[in-house]
């Protein structure tokens, strides 16, 4: 299995099979893996990884999609998981679904506590929080 960091740097054989260990007793939902220390996002036949105390902020982030459909038309919410470190984003990941984001964020909560998982505010949305009308 190839193990990429998302923080840089570089891996020796040792550090591999510790990360093969931590990502067969993580807990897999869609493809990203909550372990006691590492966040393990599956592409192809790369795994990423990132510890905990590297990320700065790991939260769920909701599009709205307009889609035509047969009968008519609508938006489908699509759920992502976006990993945050030194100020960027380094990764956005496709979660399955509502109650897997959610089951997710729980998870992320349970196992890294002092983590950031709140989601930033958006500029619409500090107007209305000063006391703006909008």
């Amino acid at each position: 299995m190839r193990f990429i960091p998302l923080s840089g740097g570089e891996l020796n054989s040792e550090a591999k099979a510790s990360l093969a260990v931590r990502l067969k007793e993580g807990h897999t939902i869609g493809p990203v893996t909550v372990a006691d220390d590492f966040l393990f996002v599956k592409k192809g036949i790369r795994t990423y990884y990132i510890a905990y105390s590297d990320a700065q902020k790991i939260f769920r982030r909701v599009r709205r999609l307009h889609a035509n459909i047969c009968c008519g038309d609508g938006d489908i919410e699509v759920e992502y998981l976006v990993i945050q470190a030194d100020d960027r984003e380094l990764m956005e990941v496709t979660l399955p679904g509502r109650k897997a984001a959610q089951m997710l964020m729980n998870e992320l909560k349970e196992k890294a506590p002092a983590l950031d998982t709140a989601a930033p505010v958006r500029a619409d949305d500090k107007d209305t929080e000063d006391g703006e009308d909008a």
